[in-house]
């Protein structure tokens, strides 16, 4: 069964279509999450369900309660790194700390998620087992759709550089912005392709025009024609300030682009350095800046760490993702039958 803590939408017409069981707590607001719990403790019973599984922050919450009640086993994902002990969030990150104890297991998403959780939350290391994010790949656009992208944008014959991703700012556009002039200086020509949407957009456009750059930037908003955007760009940029894994690098690698990205949380488990894009140093605008000219500028550099690229997105395939959960859900029942 697949549900959502939030009231019916999207998600459950998607798997009504798929004949999958689906349901939804109809929490629209944490005031209503006790009665999301006791709902979701009775169906747990009244369906013999064995193992829930949660994804994010307060789901998990909502899960594990549910679960306890319920006697039935909770297994969780965590998807952030290190967010909320950068905001100082001292309550989330206690909550997150006493769901990651008290889950019978965790899933981390990446390696580095894993360290944070047992150095700085004292999650016991015995019960996490990263697994990495996998995806579908990409479509391959057609050099039609990437042409009718290019000319809805207006692009020319300048340089594009693309990020994707919501508009926060632990994703570290500003950083972005700052090196624009000195790559403009060197590269010439630059336009800057924003995709996604967020809710510190009016922040991200500001940072754009204190930087001196906003001629330069697009915002698109959300998109539904990321990979032509990405066909479109020269490079995907992914100055982050807190990633736990880098789905839009795998995304680009996916496409034979050449990414360059901040060395931070999960980013150096999908992107090699040298090999298939180039990590700098996270908030290091001069360090992005050279990353990015050296990209442009060789031709040869842009073309082997595509193709290599390419390569290594082929291994974080859904399929992988899904067969370490199934590992860790067949770990659990077996250590129950003992």
């Amino acid at each position: 069964m697949i549900g959502s803590l939030a009231p019916e939408g999207a998600l459950q017409r998607a798997m009504r279509q798929l004949d999958t069981h689906t349901f939804s707590l109809d929490a629209a607001s944490r005031g209503r999450y006790m009665a999301a719990i006791v709902r979701l403790s009775r169906l747990l019973k009244r369906e013999g369900v064995a193992i829930v599984h949660a994804h994010c922050f307060d789901p998990t919450f909502v899960g594990l309660m549910a679960a306890r009640m319920a006697g039935v086993g909770f297994v969780f994902t965590r998807h952030h790194s290190d967010h909320n002990i950068r905001l100082g969030k001292r309550w989330h990150t206690r909550i997150d700390a006493w769901c990651a104890r008290r889950a019978d297991h965790v899933i981390a998403v990446s390696e580095a998620t894993r360290r944070i959780m047992v150095e700085v939350e004292g999650a016991p290391v015995e019960k996490i087992t990263v697994v990495h994010n996998g995806m579908e790949p990409l479509r391959t656009p057609t050099a039609e759709a990437v042409d009718a992208v290019r000319r809805e944008l207006g692009l020319g014959d300048e340089k594009v550089l693309l990020m994707i991703g919501r508009l926060h700012e632990e994703k570290g556009h500003r950083y972005l912005f700052y090196a624009l002039p000195a790559i403009r200086a060197r590269a010439g020509r630059v336009r800057v392709l924003i995709a996604g949407e967020g809710p510190h957009r009016a922040e991200v456009e500001a940072d754009a025009v204190r930087a001196g750059v906003r001629d330069a930037v697009e915002f698109l908003g959300r998109r539904n024609d990321i990979p032509e955007l990405i066909a479109a760009s020269d490079v995907v940029v992914m100055p982050s300030l807190a990633e736990s894994f880098g789905f839009a690098a795998l995304e680009a690698m996916s496409l034979g682009r050449p990414v360059v990205a901040a060395a931070t949380g999960g980013i150096p488990e999908v992107v090699t350095d040298e090999k298939t894009g180039l990590l700098v140093r996270p908030k290091d605008a001069a360090a992005l800046g050279e990353g990015v000219v050296r990209v442009l500028e060789d031709s040869g550099l842009r073309r082997r760490l595509g193709e290599a690229g390419r390569g290594s997105a082929s291994v974080f395939t859904f399929e992988r993702m899904m067969r370490g959960y199934e590992d860790v859900y067949e770990r659990y029942i077996t250590e129950q039958t003992k």
